[in-house]
């Protein structure tokens, strides 16, 4: 891949990154928090079942075209791979105290569990998700997410308003802008909970940017990366323009609004 493309938005506030998380979260800084939503490879296949799995892709043009960990096409190996290298990575930009959230399938929770904490991060909780109805189907039926829950050394909250069952409505079809996308509310839940009054946030597979929504709705600062061209864009707009929303409850009703410009640093 090239090279990772930065944007800045909100003179600073937003740092976006078009790249492989693998290339940029090793020139990172410190960071207080990170809130992702990793590719899940929610079947939970070994290499040889996923190559024989109707539907999953391996051999098709999506594949190619796309790459292996893209649209959930990767095993549960190779995402426990990269999840204990982005864990790792993340750790050694986590300020002490800092925490790392990562959403994952049922399937998936006891492997990724111990691939995180592998890295040297603390696990301290498992965060439910849980939806007003199921979904479609047979016998007991989805309704439900996890997020695995770390901790860079005894974790540091700011909110005890949550507990570890969060509820929120899914995004519906209509204002969905990705196929993962997690509604705001919960996000925003999270990040109450572990984001502090000028805090920066982390999200390493930014998706169609709503972590970064939610982190410049609480007024903190936010960094993004995503490697899908069409997501990343959909993210900056996203993320602009709440940017460019008036502040009436933290600012002046006098107070001009700024509109935040797309900058692109080389």
């Amino acid at each position: 891949m090239s090279e990772p493309h930065k944007v800045i938005l909100g003179d600073g506030q937003v740092t976006l990154y078009h790249g492989d998380c693998r290339e940029v979260m090793p020139t990172l800084g410190a960071v207080d928090a990170v809130v992702t939503d990793p590719p899940y490879c929610s079947g939970g296949f070994s290499e040889a079942g996923k190559q024989a799995a109707k539907g999953m892709g391996l051999r098709s043009e999506t594949i190619r075209d796309q790459g292996w960990f893209i649209n959930d096409n990767m095993t549960t190996a190779g995402l426990c791979w990269l999840m204990g290298h982005v864990a790792g990575w993340a750790r050694r930009s986590l300020k002490r105290g800092g925490t790392f959230t990562a959403f994952t399938d049922w399937r998936m929770a006891g492997q990724l569990a111990p691939a995180i904490e592998a890295a040297g991060l603390r696990h301290q909780n498992l965060i439910v998700w849980a939806k007003p109805s199921a979904g479609l189907g047979s016998g007991f039926r989805a309704q439900h997410e996890l997020a695995l829950h770390f901790s860079n050394g005894t974790p540091e909250y700011h909110s005890a308003s949550h507990g570890n069952v969060i509820t929120a409505g899914r995004v519906s079809s209509g204002q969905r802008l990705h196929q993962t996308e997690k509604p705001l509310e919960l996000i925003t839940a999270i990040l109450e909970t572990v984001a502090g009054d000028g805090a920066t946030i982390l999200d390493p597979f930014m998706g169609s940017g709503t972590t970064g929504v939610a982190v410049v709705r609480e007024g903190r600062r936010f960094i993004g990366i995503e490697i899908d061209e069409r997501y990343f864009d959909i993210a900056c707009r996203r993320i602009d323009d709440e940017l460019s929303r008036p502040r009436l409850a933290l600012e002046p009703v006098t107070q001009p609004v700024q509109t935040s410009l797309l900058e692109a640093a080389e």
